[in-house]
């Protein structure tokens, strides 16, 4: 069954517009959207083109630019009641995404001087919007996205295995060169260094602090492989994934990758499943640091 992710997300987007200035349980927002904490802020991204963070940033700036318009309170004030730490704070996010300062705008004395501020800065057509938040043309299901979408996508069923891993916890990227070469230092001499390379990520570093983020790098062996000290075992579950190939040849490109096959999941329909998205290594070259990569995340079928 195709899922329309758009309306599953529609209550979600809803709460976030009456609650976006008070705390944020994660856990009960990813549910009004029947989808695991894991799982929501790639899905909310793909739809929303947007983080959840940036959304939630961005309805409180434009509220917060149009209490300056309407009531020219001290900009203290409102960044107070927007969730801001000082007025400072508020205008450097505020710059940031209109082009003007917080008490420029507070200080247009009319709808005359608001119209010219707003021909040289993004105010103006951001203002425009405000109080159109209920409608579902914006920025819900009138947001637009300029990237074409992949035609690479494709569904492929993994078997079950067993996976010889090093684990690194911290920032994702950092730190595998270590493992990698200790698993391999290990997995050579039993001739098992061609084996399937898989990394697998276990947190979204949009929930999880970066230097508690997961990684298992691994080699599929046979079941009853040994392992010395400091290489560990694992039960791969296999299933049905959505699988992406790229050529990548700089490291900032990975998570533009993984952007790229979550908006390709979204687009076609399919359910997320809750097991751990992976990417298999088909090549890699330790000087160009160039690899041939199948972007993985899971999907029930």
């Amino acid at each position: 069954m195709k899922v329309d992710y758009k309306k599953r997300l529609r209550p979600v987007i809803r709460y976030l517009e009456k609650h976006f200035n008070d705390p944020l349980n994660l856990t009960e927002v990813a549910a009004l959207a029947n989808l695991s904490p894991y799982h929501f802020h790639r899905t909310f991204k793909a739809v929303q083109k947007e983080t959840l963070a940036d959304y939630i940033r961005r309805l409180r700036l434009e509220s917060a630019a149009d209490d300056l318009f309407k009531n020219k309170q001290p900009v203290m004030n409102v960044a107070l009641d927007y969730g801001f730490s000082s007025s400072q704070s508020l205008a450097k996010a505020f710059n940031q995404h209109f082009g003007v300062s917080p008490s420029a705008f507070r200080d247009c004395p009319n709808l005359a001087a608001f119209s010219e501020l707003s021909r040289s800065s993004k105010i103006g057509h951001a203002l425009r919007k405000i109080g159109n938040a209920g409608d579902d043309s914006y920025p819900y299901t009138g947001s637009t996205n300029t990237k074409q979408r992949s035609e690479y996508m494709e569904t492929q069923t993994f078997e079950p295995a067993t996976l010889a891993f090093v684990r690194v916890t911290g920032p994702y990227g950092e730190g595998y060169d270590e493992a990698a070469g200790r698993l391999y230092q290990w997995a050579g001499p039993k001739g098992l260094a061609g084996c399937t390379s898989i990394f697998i990520y276990h947190d979204n570093p949009e929930i999880t602090p970066a230097e508690k983020c997961r990684t298992d790098i691994c080699l599929m062996v046979p079941a009853d492989t040994d392992v010395m000290p400091g290489i560990e075992l694992q039960d791969f579950p296999g299933g049905n994934y959505g699988v992406m190939r790229k050529t990548m040849t700089d490291f900032n490109q990975y998570a533009s990758a993984w952007d790229d096959i979550m908006a390709d999941v979204i687009e076609s329909g399919f359910e997320n499943d809750n097991r751990p998205c992976f990417e298999l290594y088909h090549s890699f070259d330790p000087q160009t640091q160039h690899a041939d990569v199948s972007f993985c995340t899971a999907i029930k079928v």
